[in-house]
């Protein structure tokens, strides 16, 4: 059984709300990244939320990249799958610098102090444009040494993560997520709604 934990409305009413109108306004920044999890055969530059620009030979050790354990298989993508793997993102926090604009680091602060962490590994806002069926992502770890992970829901939809035992966490606004980052899991796209929001963070 994997150890995780789900807290619903865990921001006040207010605090939550606040935070979901800024990210879903026209004046929220986002970037495009060329795959959800990057696998070894990517053929263009793409830009990577942990590591900026990266090259085809980057990816040349797919099971590298994607940090799973020796055992893991890795799971070819269909077709469909790979043409909708692309998400937009904002990088909040990396590399011990804060990256976003101060009222954006100021509304995410209240889903931090939650957490109680010890330091701030990562931390991004993600954007799954909506589909006609539920696609599925790649399995990865986001980092490859034991370390925490917390997923903040921002708006309601039907996408899943899922973890590596099959468990599947739905998609509801101000929902955080408590789990293991370090075990392979995946996340999905949506089909109910017209985006897939959420914050990713990454802790000790």
């Amino acid at each position: 059984m994997i150890d995780y934990k789900i807290i619903d409305n865990v921001l006040d009413p207010e605090i939550y709300y606040d935070l979901k109108a800024w990210i879903e306004s026209n004046t929220f920044h986002w970037y495009h990244y060329g795959a959800v999890t990057y696998r070894g055969d990517s053929s263009k530059n793409v830009i990577d939320s942990k590591y900026g620009v990266r090259k085809p030979e980057d990816f040349k050790d797919e099971r590298k990249h994607l940090n799973l354990p020796p055992e893991w298989p890795i799971e070819d993508l269909t077709e469909e799958e790979s043409d909708y793997d692309f998400m937009l993102g904002h990088r909040v926090y990396a590399d011990n610098v804060i990256l976003t604009n101060e009222m954006t680091w100021n509304k995410i602060r209240p889903i931090m102090n939650m957490l109680k962490m010890k330091s701030l590994i990562r931390c991004g806002v993600n954007y799954y444009p909506k589909t006609h069926k539920i696609l599925n992502h790649s399995y990865h770890t986001d980092f490859p040494f034991e370390h925490k992970g917390a997923l903040f829901y921002i708006n309601d939809n039907d996408g899943l993560t899922i973890l590596e035992d099959g468990t599947e966490i739905e998609g509801v606004g101000n929902r955080l997520l408590l789990f293991d980052a370090s075990r392979p899991h995946h996340s999905t796209t949506c089909t109910n709604a017209t985006r897939r929001l959420n914050i990713n963070f990454n802790y000790f």
